[in-house]
């Protein structure tokens, strides 16, 4: 059966049993472009065969005369027919090997076995963003903030994010070591792997005497709906009248999945929101006639991640109950796929809708400006993506030495300027920073400089920074 879903883009060599490649109109895109080279005459057959279409007898000749010289990961099938859904040339539509078909399922539904951690592939490792409740890395004493920098033993130093999960990621009651950097020390946790239910989390907060039912959506799967239930059939149970429905980071999901938790909060008879089809048929999504939960007030995080079935939600809430929307402007992703088992155990995701929101407007690569515009701090605003590829001392300028300047700024290091040129000013707080974290003291930017100063930004900004758009729905609740 065919899966619909919102949602925002994500290895072993398989090799897929052959199809006829008459089907793959990527090839015209491999072929094109050239350029000068060394080449030879190929017999003049193909003019003989009219009755072949020129899908056709592209087909034929590649099966006939390409070499295969590549060392890839996929088989010469699975590049063509990747290549083939490319060539759409919509970023949404894609070929999905079986591995990968299951790894997107697996993301969408937020149930995994491994240890219950999300992270943020750094140069220098793995920098962990949540730690679901409840998971082996909540219970042995992960946090948030921390610097993965080795798995088993071994350094995930300049390792991509599939490398890492295929890691940390395993069969239930198996044994990982991990070993982290947090505010500049290391430290070991030995844990053993388990189901991690991550989609959502709630509790209730309480601040200014005003309790908040704080609910947290990571993703739109199988489970949500009901979870989200039970969610707020306790804040019900507890008398909440405000809710904040933290969206930030939630890239999508299921369409029924964001259907069934629009239906705990639309009056019955109203529309949610709306499919349209390539066909003209439209579908539009009616509140049921299920139990229905209400509140005074209503809050939605957002940021620029935050994107496709979140977005349904958060437009949903915003025009038919005057939700207020914090945060910053959201992804803009107004398209819808679906996923279409192939015989060869593989998947076609492919974009055949788009939706709009109750007032008929659609968002696609315009987002969602929020009621109340609030930036946090984020690792992202510190350039710390790239590898330090050399040292940099006094009386240099460079983009890294700006974002060391900014960091050691923001740890509350006497900083005169953030410009990029390394000052005196700039080599004496580095020398600060390297004496109190145990590192070489001679005011020379190095890799190891830049890994502390990393793990020691992140403990800062998950620990001791204010979430500044959490603390916008408590001001409004004053």
């Amino acid at each position: 059966m065919d899966q619909f879903e919102f949602e925002t883009e994500n290895k072993k060599k398989k090799k897929l049993r052959k199809e006829p490649l008459y089907i793959i109109l990527s090839i015209l895109c491999l072929i094109i472009g050239g350029g000068v080279g060394f080449y030879f005459g190929i017999s003049k057959n193909n003019q003989d065969k009219d009755n072949l279409s020129i899908y056709d007898l592209i087909s034929e000749n590649i099966n006939t005369y390409f070499f295969d010289t590549l060392d890839s990961e996929y088989s010469f099938e699975e590049r063509m027919l990747q290549g083939m859904v490319a060539g759409l040339g919509d970023r949404y539509s894609s070929y999905l090997t079986t591995d990968q078909a299951d790894d997107l399922t697996n993301s969408i539904n937020g149930s995994f076995e491994g240890i219950g951690v999300s992270f943020l592939t750094l140069p220098l490792g793995g920098l962990v963003q949540e730690v679901f409740t409840g998971s082996p890395a909540n219970q042995a004493g992960v946090l948030a903030g921390d610097l993965i920098t080795h798995v088993q033993g071994t350094s995930i130093a300049g390792y991509d994010s599939t490398r890492v999960k295929s890691m940390i990621i395993g069969e239930k009651d198996t044994e990982v070591s991990i070993q982290v950097l947090r505010d500049g020390k290391k430290k070991t946790f030995e844990m053993k792997r388990g189901s991690v239910e991550s989609s959502v989390g709630y509790e209730i907060r309480e601040k200014n005497k005003q309790k908040i039912g704080y609910l947290r959506i990571t993703t739109f799967g199988d489970t949500t709906t009901a979870l989200v239930g039970e969610a707020l059939e306790n804040f019900e149970s507890q008398g909440i009248q405000n809710i904040c429905i933290d969206l930030r980071g939630n890239g999508g999901g299921y369409i029924t999945a964001v259907n069934g938790l629009l239906d705990y909060f639309i009056p019955e008879g109203q529309l949610m929101f709306k499919i349209q089809y390539k066909d003209n048929k439209n579908k539009e999504y009616l509140a049921s006639d299920v139990k229905k939960y209400s509140f005074e007030q209503g809050y939605i995080l957002v940021d620029g991640d935050t994107a496709s079935a979140s977005e349904v939600m958060a437009t949903s809430l915003n025009e038919l109950l005057n939700y207020k929307v914090i945060g910053e402007k959201t992804y803009g992703k107004g398209v819808v796929q679906t996923q279409i088992p192939l015989t060869n155990s593989s998947t076609l995701k492919l974009t055949t809708s788009r939706w709009l929101t109750p007032k008929g407007n659609w968002i696609n690569e315009k987002g969602i400006e929020p009621d109340y515009q609030v930036k946090n701090i984020s690792i992202t605003d510190f350039g710390i993506f790239e590898a330090l590829k050399t040292t940099y001392h006094y009386d240099q300028v460079s983009n890294e030495i700006a974002n060391m300047q900014k960091i050691l700024k923001l740890l509350g290091y006497p900083i005169d300027r953030t410009d990029g040129y390394f000052s005196q000013k700039t080599q004496d707080a580095l020398k600060k920073f390297e004496k109190k974290y145990g590192l070489t003291v001679n005011g020379i930017y190095d890799k190891n400089d830049l890994l502390t100063l990393t793990s020691a930004l992140s403990y800062h900004i998950h620990h001791k920074t204010p979430d500044y758009q959490y603390q916008k729905v408590v001001n409004l609740l004053k």
